[in-house]
């Protein structure tokens, strides 16, 4: 199929979307995401795309080496099911174990930006993040899962972390690509920002984007993160409202 074809005349694209519509957002946070070990969790859902995120800490480093005297120390670890998705990969080996470390770093520089480390001296907060299905776009879920699970556990930030990419069709420019329009081959770019906010914390660009279409698909991608913004500031308001009834219903109960 060529690139073309993947937007109808009418500017519909195969799974029924517009060119600037997100696919659905779903996601659950604390005991909802079956997750009661950690400090935090979050399952956060982008159409078919799912991941799953666990925080621990802020806690003391398990070697005096991993910790700084006047801030807290992040390391994320990033893993993929081997069911995730429905494509065998043409390879495996060190370079993919290479590409998932690299995107470990991403996500930890990112949350290294936005958490506010210098509140916990000597101490260490760690992300692991599942990636549980890989429709298209599980960089955007991973970091959305990871920032849902922050806040879970509590753990102050200068604002949420929300992702989103965006990419080309052919030449023309579309919001939160699936996996079967990631492997069209056109151009794409992942953007995470502070919601509210235009300040960009991670921006990575894959393939050659052609000339003059960059700003079209950065303003696609922060309106995508504007979007996924909400439904995430609605699940954890949800939550909180959850939350607290619980707790005013067992002090009833006393």
């Amino acid at each position: 199929m060529s690139n073309l074809e993947y937007v109808s005349p009418e500017g519909f694209r195969l799974d029924g979307r517009r060119m600037h519509e997100p696919r659905c957002v779903h996601c659950s946070v604390g005991s909802d995401g079956g997750c009661e070990a950690a400090d935090g969790c979050a399952v956060f859902e982008l159409g078919n795309t799912k991941a799953l995120a666990y925080v621990y800490g802020p806690m003391e480093a398990r070697q005096r080496g991993q910790t700084t005297s006047d801030r807290a120390t992040i390391t994320c670890t990033l893993m993929t099911a081997a069911f995730a998705t429905t494509v065998r990969p043409r390879r495996m080996g060190r370079g993919a174990d290479r590409q998932t470390q690299e995107r470990s770093v991403w996500i930890q520089q990112t949350f290294e930006s936005a958490v506010l480390l210098d509140q916990y001296p000597r101490s260490q907060i760690r992300i692991f993040v599942q990636v549980l299905q890989a429709e298209g776009g599980f960089m955007v879920a991973a970091i959305n899962a990871a920032t849902l699970a922050l806040a879970d556990a509590g753990i102050p930030m200068r604002g949420l972390v929300v992702a989103c990419s965006s990419g080309m069709l052919g030449r023309r420019p579309v919001i939160d690509l699936n996996r079967e329009e990631e492997r069209a081959g056109g151009a794409q770019v992942l953007l995470a920002t502070l919601a509210g906010t235009k300040q960009i914390l991670l921006m990575e660009v894959e393939s050659k984007v052609p000339e003059g279409s960059f700003p079209k698909l950065h303003d696609l991608a922060l309106t995508g993160c504007d979007i996924i913004a909400e439904e995430m500031r609605a699940c954890l308001l949800e939550h909180a409202a959850r939350g607290f009834s619980a707790r005013l219903s067992h002090r009833k109960g006393r």
